[in-house]
């Protein structure tokens, strides 16, 4: 095994048991009230925390350069889920979001397997039709009709956050790729009008916008509110395993969306240091296995995956501490949810695979 390739893992395996460690701090007592267990959601957590380190041993063994060849049947399996979300007794609805397919053991997410399989295509394609880049009609726009398709789908579910990373990890991939400047202007520019339409389309988003630039700790700014009163809370070194606050029904979201705030009271600024520090040797890692790749689809599927998976960290971090509006995107291995586990440790195998490859 080569020294990335154990820095990855035991990254990874550090975040997945601070992971295990905090759904339970963070959702025993809403566990209890609602399930009668206050052990419900470590179990699930655990039970997927089995099934995702199995995918990923399989990706790990899984020669990378067949993933290049499965990019068609990946977005139409992306585009189908993301279809099937939407049509009424298939879709899972929690609060006015219909994100979920509901099977008998569990709600499959299928914005989270959008997001892998359409940076696999990416990159397959960037590394085939590289010169074709400088085309417009002939190498950027079918990428980005596929785009546009499931940005449209995940929009009507709706999935904000899911949409605005995707369209971001675009615009870095085709501009690496070799895209022209005035092509990713053009670009960034249609997203942006795309964003307004967005937001000033749906009253609730531009209510969490107007909350996040001047909020009053009431209404949708409640949620940050409590997070930064966790964060006060936790100070140099945190009041201890167990003993947040916060969680106490005083931050919604708990052990999903805002984790790291209860882990930020819970354990301060050391904590959090240990996070980040988590995050930054990982990406880094990625970025010299990337650098390795032994040709232009590894180079670009390793930077992508990673960058895929630290961007989701840095977002979900940053709307804890109100520097970004409120997304609803979780923080891969930490949060508790299955699809997001078991995606991202699949994710975490394919980026191994390319390290084992590696010259």
């Amino acid at each position: 095994m080569k020294r990335e390739e154990i820095i990855v893992l035991g990254a990874v395996g550090a975040f997945l048991c601070l992971g295990l460690l905090m759904v339970f701090n963070a959702s025993s007592i809403k566990a209890f009230h609602l399930h009668g267990q206050s052990g419900y959601y470590l179990g699930r957590q655990i039970v997927f925390t089995v099934s995702g380190s199995l995918l990923m041993v399989l990706c790990w063994r899984f020669d990378y350069h067949w993933w290049s060849r499965l990019t068609v049947p990946l977005v139409l399996i992306s585009l189908a889920l993301l279809a099937l979300v939407l049509v009424p007794g298939v879709g899972h609805q929690v609060k006015g979001a219909v994100r979920w397919i509901k099977t008998p053991f569990f709600n499959l997410q299928a914005s989270e397997i959008c997001k892998v399989s359409f940076v696999i295509y990416l990159c397959a394609y960037l590394a085939k039709k590289e010169e074709a880049l400088q085309d417009f009609k002939r190498g950027l726009l079918p990428p980005l009709l596929i785009l546009g398709v499931l940005v449209g789908l995940l929009m009507q579910e709706p999935d904000f956050g899911s949409s605005v990373v995707i369209g971001v990890m675009t615009v870095i991939l085709v501009f690496i790729g070799g895209a022209r400047v005035k092509h990713l202007v053009l670009l960034g520019l249609v997203g942006s009008i795309g964003i307004v339409i967005a937001i000033a389309g749906r009253g609730y988003r531009l209510e969490r916008l107007s909350s996040f630039l001047n909020w009053d700790g009431k209404g949708i700014s409640y949620q940050l509110k409590q997070s930064l009163i966790a964060y006060g809370a936790g100070g140099m070194s945190g009041v201890g395993a167990g003993n947040s606050s916060q969680k106490l029904f005083y931050l919604p979201e708990a052990y999903t969306d805002f984790i790291v705030a209860v882990w930020a009271e819970e354990f301060g600024f050391i904590g959090v240091s240990l996070l980040v520090f988590l995050m930054l040797m990982f990406f880094l890692t990625g970025l010299k296995i990337s650098r390795s790749a032994p040709d232009r689809f590894g180079e670009l599927l390793a930077f992508a995956l990673t960058l895929l998976l630290v961007l989701q960290m840095t977002v979900n971090y940053w709307v804890t501490l109100g520097l970004l509006p409120t997304k609803g995107l979780t923080f891969p291995f930490l949060s508790y949810g299955g699809s997001s586990l078991c995606v991202s440790l699949a994710a975490v195998g394919v980026l191994l695979n390319v390290s084992r490859q590696t010259r």
